[in-house]
């Protein structure tokens, strides 16, 4: 949705995101703002049939990009959200208090830029309930921080060689390169080999 409303996506600000490791010791809602986390954290939870959390949290992030100024698309963004997490029997309905869904469903102004903050907080300590203690110790964890560490190794090793770094090429020289061959004794021995 954010895509169709013109919200520019994370990807430019992901390429500026300082690149490292992931404290689980860290608050649950700042982990969330790092969108390769999120992505990962997203596909943890859509395995375990418990994505609605995760990506309300991450359509309210997007609505968060949008100018406070920009009331026209605010309002659309919000009845998206309002459509697929909210109200009753949503395709993604999430399980939030009746006070929060009341005073959501109930407001006369849908720009409001704090519309979804107590829901987005009830959302947040459901996540931390129920779902992460077995992200830190699943498979979707272990992935995303071995791409980041690969990630870390790539950018440093990018920082210290440029862009001409070739682990093969550097590694290995002469007689030990199984790409460097003799190609004059090759053809000669070819040359050599007849029918008789």
């Amino acid at each position: 949705m954010g895509q169709a409303l013109g919200i520019p996506d994370s990807g430019v600000l992901a390429q500026s995101e300082p690149i490292s490791r992931i404290d689980p010791n860290e608050p649950l809602d700042k982990l969330l703002m790092n969108k390769k986390f999120r992505q990962s954290f997203m596909a943890f939870s859509d395995s375990c049939l418990a994505g609605e959390s995760v990506h309300f949290f991450d359509e309210v992030h997007e609505l968060s990009k949008i100018s406070e100024n920009d009331c026209v698309r605010r309002i659309y963004m919000a009845r998206h959200i309002i459509e697929k997490y909210i109200v009753a029997g949503a395709a993604m309905e999430i399980n939030i208090s009746h006070r929060s869904k009341q005073e959501i469903l109930s407001t006369s102004n849908l720009a409001r830029a704090d519309l979804f903050h107590n829901a987005l907080n009830e959302i947040v300590q459901l996540m931390k309930t129920n779902l992460a203690k077995d992200y830190w110790s699943s498979m979707f964890f272990l992935k995303f921080q071995e791409e980041c560490d690969m990630r870390c190794n790539g950018y440093e090793l990018e920082q210290m060689t440029g862009w001409n770094y070739s682990p093969r090429l550097s590694s290995v020289h002469g007689t030990d390169d199984p790409f460097h061959q003799d190609h004059l004794l090759k053809n000669s021995e070819c040359g050599n080999d007849t029918d008789s």
